[in-house]
């Protein structure tokens, strides 16, 4: 079953944030600590990953999901973009939809 969506940014404290983490199908994030905690909860990640490299820093273990464009300047670990931040805003929302899907089957 698929419910609705729930942003919680700044209003929990990360003992409750892994709590919650432990009761989702899926989490969409971008390369923050907290999808590194999600990972630990046993959450399933979909994580889109932009100027950052997942080989570096991807989510750790098994079932999750990297999203990423294909373009040369990615990953340039640079803060500040000159490109419109092409490296984020070409990942579709379709590619984020179908991972989601995929990486929440399994999940009650």
């Amino acid at each position: 079953m698929v419910g609705k969506a729930a942003s919680l940014a700044g209003r929990t404290t990360l003992k409750e944030l892994a709590a919650l983490y432990e009761r989702v199908a899926v989490l969409i994030t971008t390369d923050t600590g907290p999808m590194h905690l999600a990972a630990a909860a046993g959450a399933p990640v979909v994580a889109l990953f932009g100027p950052t490299a997942p080989w570096r820093t991807g989510p750790f273990g098994e079932g999750h999901r990297i999203l990423r464009a294909d373009i040369a300047c990615s990953p340039c670990l640079k803060r500040q973009c000159d490109r419109d931040h092409a490296c984020m805003t070409q990942i579709t929302v379709d590619q984020v939809v179908q991972a989601a899907l995929a990486v929440s089957k399994g999940r009650s």
